[in-house]
């Protein structure tokens, strides 16, 4: 055995490990005989809910309704850990990977191509010069997910809501947008462009700046009656949670408009809402999550939910990606994508939102139900050619992004 190979056993080992301390061993959900796909699942932290969200999509509904079996990653931190976790699924015999993490784009497609393991991103999208570079590639099947346009009009419509809630004391909440997050900064540059031509402000900064900030910064609105606090700083950092906690020393506000997953810092704002004596709207651009569905079921201490505005993304969002993978596991490719040269496709979502609690409720059902599934089983086996022997690309592409509330409910009055 070479040392290459040592190395990445020791790894597989790891990674199983972590699998069975952590209770997210995965199993299958036909008897092992009858798996005929075994599929590995890149996720940043398992402890995000957004994360959780996708995988028990996976696990609990997709794994019921085909022969396959799925393995998740630990905490994937940089484009060296997921190509050492997809070394160590070749070790386990698995087909091909989803990725919800995919930075460094380039190298991880060179290591899938020398392992020749079959890569999708589940949930996002590449730059177009990323995009050249790999697209080639006979491994790299492409990205589902919403693009720079949808991110932007996430955080613009959560403004422009708020705009119109009676709140003028903001602090946005800008996340990785100084630290190279494309999708982040595209929301902080949308909410402040709304924030604007709602109330009227004119900025002394470049807006992209402004949401590139790497340091807390009191925006310059050109009005005295309202406010806006650049925030940057993932929470799950130090930094960023100590950002949050000196600007909520510095002054008081009625929004939190925040540009990512906001159940981390719901303790603090609720402490901060005590302190001040008085109620702050929450938005966030994050996920239709089992975690987000209690706290906008939920009342603070003032009888308002704790959660006002969400625009995200939802669970079988993820069901394409698989369709897509599934298509080039099985040899056919060709139900992807007509392109001769390419097994690459892009394919585009966007967020669905809510902004009380009976939208949110029914939403929400949409991603949870056996039988009312936004994309259900039946939904995915009508772009899958090894039980659709007559589908084409077109017929992916129309399936993928019809994506919305309407379209989702005409799915389900038809099946």
């Amino acid at each position: 055995m070479t040392l290459k190979n040592f190395k990445v056993l020791g790894i597989l080992l790891l990674l199983l490990a972590v699998f069975a301390v952590g209770g997210k061993k995965v199993s299958a959900a036909v008897e092992d005989g009858d798996v005929q796909y075994t599929i590995g699942v890149v996720v940043y932290n398992q402890n995000s809910l957004e994360m959780n969200m996708f995988m028990n999509y996976y696990r609990e509904y997709i794994q019921q309704g085909f022969p396959v079996k799925f393995y998740f990653s630990g905490s994937i931190n940089s484009a060296e850990d997921e190509i050492n976790f997809i070394r160590a699924m070749k070790l386990q015999g698995v087909s091909g990977i989803i990725s919800f993490y995919g930075q460094d784009i380039q190298k991880i497609v060179e290591a899938c191509d020398e392992e020749e393991m079959y890569y999708v991103l589940g949930s996002g999208s590449i730059s177009d010069e990323d995009y050249d570079k790999v697209k080639t590639s006979p491994y790299f099947l492409g990205s589902v997910g919403p693009d720079a346009k949808a991110d932007y009009e996430a955080g613009y419509n959560m403004a422009d809501y708020f705009a119109d809630a009676d709140t003028s004391k903001y602090i946005v909440l800008t996340g990785g947008s100084s630290a190279g997050n494309y999708m982040h900064l595209q929301r902080a540059i949308g909410v402040l462009e709304a924030l604007a031509e709602k109330e009227g402000l004119t900025y002394s900064e470049d807006v992209e700046r402004l949401a590139a900030s790497e340091e807390t910064t009191v925006v310059d609105t050109g009005k005295d009656d309202v406010s806006i606090t650049i925030c940057p700083g993932y929470m799950t950092d130090p930094k960023g949670i100590n950002n949050l906690k000196h600007a909520f020393v510095d002054r008081n506000y009625d929004a939190v408009l925040c540009t990512f997953n906001v159940d981390e810092i719901m303790k603090t704002i609720t402490s901060k809402e005590e302190e001040q004596g008085s109620n702050i709207k929450v938005g966030a651009v994050d996920c239709f999550s089992m975690e987000n569905h209690d706290e906008i079921n939920d009342n603070d201490s003032f009888g308002n939910p704790k959660i006002d505005y969400i625009a995200g993304k939802y669970a079988s969002m993820g069901g394409p990606a698989f369709a897509i993978l599934y298509n080039a596991m099985s040899g056919h490719p060709e139900a992807n994508t007509d392109d001769a040269d390419s097994n690459t496709v892009r394919l585009y979502q966007g967020f669905w939102s809510a902004s009380d609690k009976d939208t949110f409720n029914e939403l929400y059902g949409y991603t949870q139900d056996i039988y009312e599934n936004a994309y259900s089983c039946a939904d995915l086996m009508k772009v899958i050619k090894a039980y659709s022997t007559d589908t084409t690309p077109d017929d992916l592409k129309a399936l993928t992004e019809a994506y919305t509330v309407e379209d989702v409910q005409k799915r389900i009055e038809e099946n």
